[in-house]
């Protein structure tokens, strides 16, 4: 029987850690999978991967209108700062077990990206610059307004 995966919630406003099913195969190498749709909160349209970041650079420092994001680090590690305009939190992906679910209206910031890191994200929409919010007092003013 294959494993489910476990999610988290956090205490930023729909933040969630995803830790998905590790399938350990010495003569092969490991595996580890999870389903857009059934178990990942939606079915990108798009992706991106962010690599050899200095690890002084910061990346994101931005929140999306509508779309949703999901990040794993494939490859090495790096740092994520959520904040939902109430709450923050810092989380470590050190795995590519683990993925951390971004929904639209929370601001999200990578850095500590380790030499050798690979951040994949997934994104529910095509690129779209109108959906970026990209100033820190804009967002905190476009939560109050809720």
């Amino acid at each position: 029987m294959t494993p489910k995966i476990i999610i988290t919630e956090t205490p930023v406003r729909g933040v969630k850690i995803y830790e998905t099913r590790r399938i350990i195969d010495r003569e092969r190498g490991n595996l580890t999978v999870a389903e857009f749709g059934d178990e990942l909160p939606f079915v990108p349209l798009r992706y991106f991967i962010t690599y050899e970041i200095p690890t002084s650079a910061t990346r994101g420092e931005h929140a999306h209108k509508e779309c949703e994001q999901f990040l794993i680090c494939t490859r090495g590690s790096c740092s994520v700062l959520v904040d939902d305009g109430v709450h923050q939190q810092e989380f470590h992906l050190t795995a590519p077990t683990i993925g951390i679910y971004v929904p639209p209206m929370v601001w999200a910031t990578e850095y500590n990206h380790s030499f050798d890191s690979a951040l994949m994200v997934f994104a529910s929409h095509r690129y779209d610059p109108a959906d970026y919010i990209r100033e820190y007092d804009e967002f905190l003013r476009l939560v109050k307004e809720g």
